[in-house]
């Protein structure tokens, strides 16, 4: 006889209910037209979108020159890697 794992269970419903979610704020904020998606519709800041293009640009600049750093380097590009880190917890503040 099989027995139930209550980790894995727990972790089955625990996903499918945050994909539920997901898909029912999809289906809520469905856009209407491309102008909705691109520039939501014309409702947001020039700050607001300004810093959420740089949050984007830090994002995507961070992940892969730490990962070319720690390929680079090896265990000396970590030191790096926590400088970069600590750095976005200091500007976090």
């Amino acid at each position: 006889m099989m027995d139930i794992d209550p980790v894995r269970t727990w972790t089955f419903i625990i996903v499918g209910l945050s994909f539920a979610l997901y898909i029912g704020i999809a289906l809520w904020a469905k856009a209407e037209s491309t102008s909705d998606f691109y520039v939501a519709g014309s409702r947001v800041g020039a700050l607001a979108n300004g810093m959420a293009t740089a949050a984007g640009w830090m994002s995507a600049a961070s992940f892969i020159s730490m990962a070319g750093m720690m390929s680079f380097l090896g265990r000396d590009g970590a030191m790096y890697l926590m400088g970069w880190t600590g750095g976005y917890v200091l500007l976090a503040l």
